[in-house]
């Protein structure tokens, strides 16, 4: 056991792992004993090794809803990742209406909603479609923040939580009160909420298929293992013709083979694949060839042709889909040094503030290696610049998660939680560049060096105001 400041810190780590699945590198243990150290007198200990110890016989089982808080993300919006949200009424509603056509029921369930925004767009969504009147369709929300669950049956929003909400479905689904926007209560009735620890499977669900899951901006803060086995479960309750969602920037590529990708256009989800396998046909003979101008294919029988949404490979690498889609292409051949110079011609871009042409390039660079750190970083500075705090948010954590000691991404994710206002989980992070830098364990990230990104000093500077001022 590693001990410092008096704190048994990896027990707290071991002791998170198990509670939350959370990973918590080396280089945050720093980050640990602080967050342990103020709890314990908060909670009136004497030192930081009693309050652990007590926590760890489950005598402070309360305690978790103050540190699942500081040790998670809860930021989000409605209409976040709006391509899905397009994709699932123009490709996956449509079909999955036909596939319970005869029950005339839908069950959805949003995993790790955070305060319900996700849950509550979907309803919206779902509220005004034609084709479900009459239908009998629920969304279960679950998250493991019981606060953040608390806050969505309150379903109370600020301007920045509801600002990509049409404004036709703002003015019919929210009311103005004060700061605030309060959600629709009939809709809301729509949604059952849940605290469910993902880390913990298998899950006590009300119902045992779902026909739509959204798993997204999660799988990258659990370890391997874990992210093998939460999609094996969240696999198991999938309808057979369901569909699933993961966050914008995660893939189950090399993760799991149960589960195939299914290309929507500007997105992709995942599916059971033999679902779209086509019906064996009674042997026919030979077809003639085709007239000069005709395709050198013929066509499919209708029944068996795929969408054009579902013709095209993935634009990031997956595992061979099902049998009725093409198999995806090679990843771009690019190498290691390839893809630094993709990342160094992005930050040009940026600095000469031709912030599409970066975007393209990151993609690129993203979509041949995503567990590229400084690619992430990249595209975290570029939705900042855009005012995607969120988003942001999101590529910095992915960052992290994939290099901790990047210390420049590390500074700007704390920047992006201060300008949320979520002023205690920018200190933690502001105090973890300062650990990290006064450990010496820091990175610096290349991909930057063309963009007027704090250095050493000046990020020991910034960190330092931060806190003060706090």
């Amino acid at each position: 056991m590693n001990a410092a400041a008096g704190v048994p810190v990896e027990r707290f780590v071991e002791l998170i792992r198990e509670v939350t699945g959370n990973v918590v590198p080396r280089e945050r243990h720093a980050f640990l004993v602080e967050v342990a150290a103020r709890r314990a007198r908060t909670a009136g200990f004497a030192g930081a090794a009693d309050y652990l110890e007590a926590l760890a016989r489950g005598e402070l089982d309360a305690e978790w809803e103050s540190l699942i808080p500081l040790i998670t993300i809860k930021e989000s919006y409605f209409f976040r990742a709006p391509q899905q949200f397009e994709a699932i009424r123009t490709d996956v509603l449509p079909r999955l209406l036909r596939s319970r056509a005869a029950s005339r029921h839908l069950r959805i369930w949003s995993a790790a909603c955070a305060r319900g925004e996700e849950p509550s767009t979907l309803a919206m969504q779902l509220a005004h479609e034609p084709a479900l009147a009459g239908w009998d369709w629920s969304i279960l929300a679950t998250d493991l923040d019981e606060d953040a669950i608390a806050g969505a049956r309150r379903g109370h929003y600020g301007e920045r939580a509801v600002a990509q909400v049409p404004p036709a479905l703002l003015a019919r689904h929210f009311t103005r009160q004060g700061k605030l926007f309060a959600f629709d209560p009939e809709l809301r009735s729509r949604i059952q909420y849940q605290t469910l620890n993902l880390a913990h499977p298998p899950y006590a669900l009300p119902f045992h298929e779902y026909d739509l899951i959204l798993l997204r901006n999660v799988l990258i803060y659990f370890s391997r293992p874990l992210q093998q086995a939460v999609v094996a479960s969240v696999g198991e309750v999938l309808s057979r013709k369901g569909f699933l969602f993961l966050g914008a920037s995660e893939t189950l590529w090399q993760l799991q083979d149960a589960l195939a990708a299914i290309d929507l256009g500007a997105c992709f989800c995942y599916h059971h694949p033999r679902i779209f396998r086509p019906p064996v046909a009674a042997p026919q003979p030979p077809a003639k060839p085709a007239a000069p101008a005709a395709s050198p294919r013929p066509p499919a029988p209708p029944a068996a042709r795929p969408s054009r949404a579902l013709a095209a490979p993935p634009p990031r690498p997956e595992p061979p889909a099902a049998e009725a889609l093409p198999p995806p292409p090679s990843p771009p051949s690019l190498g290691p040094c390839a893809v630094h110079e993709r990342l160094a011609a992005a930050a040009r871009l940026l600095a000469d503030n031709r912030i599409d042409d970066a975007r393209r390039t990151i993609d690129e660079a993203l979509a041949a290696d995503p567990s590229e750190p400084s690619a992430h970083a990249l595209e975290g500075f570029v939705n900042d610049l855009a005012g995607r705090t969120d988003e942001a948010i999101a590529s910095y954590r992915a960052a992290l998660y994939l290099d901790p000691a990047l210390f420049q991404a590390r500074l700007l994710l704390a920047d992006s939680l201060l300008r949320l206002g979520r002023r205690e989980m920018a200190e933690h992070q502001y105090r973890e560049v300062l650990s990290s830098l006064s450990g010496g364990r820091e990175r610096n990230l290349a991909a930057l060096e063309d963009l007027p990104i704090p250095g050493r000093e000046r990020a020991l500077k910034r960190c330092r105001q931060a806190l003060k001022r706090g």
